[in-house]
């Protein structure tokens, strides 16, 4: 049985890079170093784009960071680094 349904968009085109999610999200964030080729594995594999090149690098825009890690994962030469957040004194909830 096959229904048919209206094409529906899920978000606005454009709404991702207008939302900072890593300001409540985030408990870890990527740090690049200084070995990264550029091979932009991790900029096509960011669910939120706050991987981009410019220029010769690449560049964390950390307001959209979210912290999920997959750019450290799929990052084949270990470029990326995921470092927590907050490192000071725990609190009640953690």
């Amino acid at each position: 049985m096959v229904k048919d349904l209206p094409v529906v968009p899920s978000a606005k085109a454009g709404s991702l890079a207008e939302t900072p999610t890593g300001i409540t999200w985030r408990v870890q964030y990527p740090v690049i170093s200084e070995t990264c080729n550029t091979c932009l594995d991790c900029t096509l594999f960011c669910p939120d784009g706050a991987l981009v090149q410019e220029e010769d690098k690449i560049v964390l825009k950390l307001s959209l960071c979210k912290g999920c890690g997959i750019c450290a994962n799929e990052c084949k030469e270990n470029a990326i680094q995921m470092i927590p957040e907050y490192s000071g004194v725990q609190g009640v909830f953690r």
